[in-house]
């Protein structure tokens, strides 16, 4: 996907759950990317292959600073890799309403093209100004349903997060805490958030120690 462009000139990218940041001396802006999920091989991520047509996975996501959401990622995977791209119904930014219900549609990225094997990532039309510490949603809304080899959604593979996961099940069209359903895992759909302002490290990393760190400069 073609993405505007910005001042921002680098992401790091984490292979840990949380948040992913990369702050820049002389720059107006950073693009954080926020996650639950610990995904960082597909090939270890857990395949969602339940879903019928109609219905959505959500992440409840947290920003970390305001600004702006600017696009989301989602991960795509099947068994066996090599499937053709698949049409999704709708991937929504919503507000966070009262989990596991969302609140109000801010954006929609209506028909995604879902690439097998990959963290497909697509722009918003418009971004969608952000709070810090506020929470918002990603959902994606399957167009039919995939088959029992996917591709699919994928969750990670060290437990799913009280809070943070949802589905919208067909029948009853009710959203439920994806934890209650069985889900083991957090799904690794994601948000990009342009920082307004810049953020200041509070983990131990602005002393120097980055052992516990294994990102990637881009």
């Amino acid at each position: 996907m073609n993405r505007r462009k910005r001042s921002v000139v680098a992401r790091i990218t984490c292979s840990f759950a949380g948040l992913c940041l990369v702050c820049l001396p002389g720059v107006d802006a950073q693009q954080v990317v926020v996650q639950n999920d610990s995904v960082a091989d597909l090939g270890n991520a857990a395949i969602q292959a339940g879903f019928v047509a109609g219905e959505s996975a959500a992440a409840w996501l947290t920003s970390p600073c305001g600004g702006e959401i600017v696009a989301v990622q989602v991960a795509w995977q099947s068994f066996y890799g090599g499937v053709p791209a698949t049409l999704g119904e709708a991937i929504r930014v919503l507000a966070g309403g009262t989990f596991p219900i969302p609140g109000n549609e801010l954006a929609i990225i209506e028909g995604p093209m879902m690439n097998d094997g990959f963290f497909n990532e697509f722009t918003l039309p418009i971004p969608v100004a952000i709070q810090q510490d506020e929470v918002f949603v990603v959902s994606f809304q399957f167009f039919e349903t995939p088959s029992s080899l996917g591709p699919s959604l994928v969750t990670d593979a060290d437990g799913c997060q009280a809070g943070k996961n949802g589905i919208l099940a067909i029948p009853p069209g009710a959203w439920y805490n994806s934890c209650a359903l069985g889900v083991t895992g957090d799904f690794a759909i994601r948000a990009v958030v342009e920082c307004a302002d810049p953020l200041i490290f509070a983990d131990g990393f602005e002393d120097g120690d980055t052992s516990a760190w294994s990102d990637t400069l881009q």
